[in-house]
């Protein structure tokens, strides 16, 4: 039985344009989402409160986009801004990304996107210049919203207003992001987006950088950046950020793709009326193991020319501090005594399974040990030392 039509593209147009006060939607942007919508409309099953959920995404998503473009065009100095390093963290999902990335934010030295300015990059209007920003309570309110309604969701990537997170928040503002086929079923939205350059994509995330930096009158400091999707992209990453030092974090695949399934499987039951873990077991192993294949053949070519680093999952969780110096010194970047004592205190504050603990196996998507080793060969063949 096919599900109803629950999302409207022209209603989201019209309200996005009314909260930004700007007439001047993105084409771009504007096919992106209406292949998007129709994918999900057709094929994601969403729920009345689902469809409530992608809308307001929808909306903020185009609304940053008209506010960020609004910005660049009043202030088109901006794009000369320098974006030092970055560091970027990839590796599979629940690989140790997070934890190293937060660890790495940690030091006030070191510049990263925080989930509030993630999900608002630009101030709102007529915000006051003294008090409280209101997107802070608006950052507040969204995870308190995810710790609600999806909380295993939240215990396996728990999200805080002042922590940074995934760069695929930033990437919301092209309409060209995995995480919509990955939350809800979109099949035909993938398929699109598997023929489209990325170049536009990585381009817009320099912008978005250079619009918080600008802002924040950050220059010259050096950023961190995290997202496992990037590891499919490196061409393109390297195309904006060519001085990039890429650390990429390794845990076994049976391991990481099991629990990223449990995660999804999770996200898909708070907004989908059908969440069957076999699907997304076959979704994961599908993009997964093609953007490993991807990332496999880049590495080889760009490797010569390129910052790498590797690490274990198990050194991440037993040694992050001494992971930290091997990335600073790997990037010709100073870390201070001080920041080494911040990195601590952060890691003493949040330990593993503060939110809950993420359970999680292959058998619950119909799949096994020798069907991820024949997906993740060549990954398991190079860096199999690491797990």
């Amino acid at each position: 039985m096919n599900p109803p039509s629950n999302l409207d593209l022209a209603e989201i147009i019209q309200s996005s344009t009314a909260a930004a006060g700007l007439p001047n939607v993105p084409p771009d942007m504007l096919e992106a989402l209406r292949i998007l919508t129709e994918s999900w409309n057709q094929e994601g099953h969403l729920t009345t409160a689902g469809a409530a959920g992608k809308r307001a995404g929808l909306i903020r998503a185009l609304t940053n986009r008209m506010r960020l473009e609004d910005t660049l065009a009043r202030h088109p100095e901006i794009t000369a801004e320098p974006i030092a390093g970055p560091i970027v963290i990839i590796g599979l999902p629940r690989s140790g990304t997070t934890k190293l990335h937060r660890i790495i934010a940690a030091d006030p030295e070191m510049q990263k996107l925080l989930l509030w300015q993630l999900l608002n990059p630009v101030p709102l209007p007529n915000t006051p210049p003294k008090g409280p920003d209101p997107r802070i309570a608006m950052a507040d309110a969204y995870t308190h919203a995810l710790r609600t309604n999806a909380p295993d969701l939240y215990a396996a990537h728990p999200m805080a207003t002042f922590e940074p997170d995934e760069d695929v928040f930033a990437l919301e503002v092209t309409g060209y992001n995995y995480i919509n086929c990955s939350t809800v079923p979109a099949p035909s939205y993938k398929a699109w987006l598997d023929q489209q350059s990325f170049a536009g994509v990585y381009r817009w995330l320099k912008l978005f950088l250079q619009v918080q930096q600008y802002s924040g009158h950050a220059q010259g400091r050096p950023w961190v950046l995290k997202a496992p999707q990037h590891m499919g992209f490196l061409p393109d990453l390297f195309s904006v950020f060519p001085n990039a030092t890429i650390v990429h974090c390794h845990r076994a695949p049976e391991i990481t793709v099991a629990s990223y399934i449990a995660m999804i499987s999770s996200a898909r039951r708070a907004s989908c009326s059908i969440a069957d873990p076999a699907d997304v077991g076959r979704y994961a192993i599908n993009f997964w193991g093609g953007l490993t294949r991807r990332y496999l053949t880049d590495r080889a070519a760009l490797a010569a020319n390129h910052n790498f680093i590797d690490l274990a999952y198990n050194t991440i969780v037993e040694d992050s501090i001494g992971c930290a110096d091997r990335i600073y010194a790997a990037a010709n970047l100073p870390l201070s005594q001080s920041s080494r004592d911040t990195m601590l205190a952060w890691e003493q504050s949040n330990t593993q399974h503060k939110h809950g603990k993420h359970t999680y196996n292959l058998t619950d998507a119909n799949l096994t040990t020798a069907d991820i080793a024949r997906e993740f060969e060549g990954y398991i063949r190079m860096f199999g030392d690491y797990f």
